[in-house]
């Protein structure tokens, strides 16, 4: 539903037919030349009972599922598109969060986490406000409940959505392989049923100072109110990274959070000076790093001055 409902949106999507004039152009056609912008809601809800339907029917299934991480960019649109539609709100530890995309996604190129900037700084408060939106209507699990005892959490999600409990929802080798890339390509294939090992993977994070610095910036960006909406206490969080970082000290070369949470169209030079420096350090060592860093630095110096000297 993402790319349906950013067809009115002039911000917040880069095509190459220019998305924002495209935006503009519907909605003056909707304005100008229908009932107005409900047409195109209701096209976006025949455009899902096709698409979902056809799924259901060629998988021979009742229900369909969609669980897409960042409809949390979405979720006003789709309780207003969708009013009968049942929602389900999976809660976990941010910093669990944070550890995932930067230890599975991002890895080493850490200045590719803005790709995940909007899902990690927005998408909590979005979600806390989609579940104030619904009321009692909102299904709230938290991912620790969850796989601490499964067939209770399941039972009550069932109970909810008034869908029927049976014992192989819970056994994974019972689901037929997904196809195609976008899937958990790590987790479920290690494990046969919900595993808890994974519940402290926050900690993850307090093992070095480069994750203890994103770890520390990420509370202080989300802050109070939002972490303990999710039903995890801020203070113990803060004190748990502090004590990691005042035990492992500042390290080597650290890759500024600011930075690599940044979207590309708002890096300016010294944010592209620090990742030439991240990865500099990171491909030729400490020493040759630092070197070609500075030769980076003065090259492009060098360049922008017989540009300027040139007459542009």
């Amino acid at each position: 539903m993402l790319h349906p409902v950013y067809g009115r949106r002039d911000q917040g999507i880069t095509t190459e037919y220019s998305a924002d004039w495209a935006a503009l152009g519907v909605n003056e056609f909707l304005e100008h030349y229908t009932d107005g912008p409900e047409v195109y809601d209701d096209g976006i809800r025949a455009f899902a009972r096709t698409i979902y339907n056809n799924a259901m029917q060629k998988a021979g299934g009742v229900y369909f599922l969609d669980k897409t991480p960042r409809y949390v960019l979405i979720v006003d649109d789709l309780i207003r598109l969708f009013p009968a539609a049942r929602f389900v709100f999976l809660m976990r530890n941010p910093l669990s969060v944070l550890s995932s995309v930067v230890n599975s996604q991002v890895s080493h190129d850490l200045w590719t986490l803005e790709r995940f900037s909007d899902e990690l700084l927005k998408g909590p408060a979005a979600i806390t406000n989609g579940i104030k939106q619904l009321g009692a209507a909102a299904v709230v699990v938290r991912y620790e409940d969850f796989v601490a005892a499964p067939e209770k959490t399941l039972k009550h999600i069932c109970d909810a959505l008034d869908v029927s409990y049976a014992e192989g929802m819970l056994e994974y080798d019972n689901s037929a392989n997904m196809q195609g890339f976008m899937q958990d390509r790590t987790g479920i294939h290690q494990h046969s049923r919900p595993d808890k090992s994974r519940t402290e993977s926050w900690r993850d994070l307090l093992n070095e100072p480069q994750q203890i610095h994103f770890a520390q910036s990420y509370l202080q960006a989300l802050g109070r109110e939002t972490v303990e909406a999710f039903g995890y206490s801020f203070d113990e969080l803060t004190a748990a990274v502090a004590e990691a970082a005042s035990a492992k000290g500042s390290g080597g070369s650290i890759f500024p959070w600011r930075v690599a949470i940044k979207h590309p169209d708002q890096l300016r030079g010294r944010d592209q000076l620090s990742i030439s420096r991240y990865r500099n350090l990171r491909d030729y060592g400490p020493v040759r790093g630092r070197i070609k860093t500075f030769s980076d630095f003065f090259a492009g110096l060098w360049r922008s001055l017989k540009f300027v000297l040139s007459g542009g």
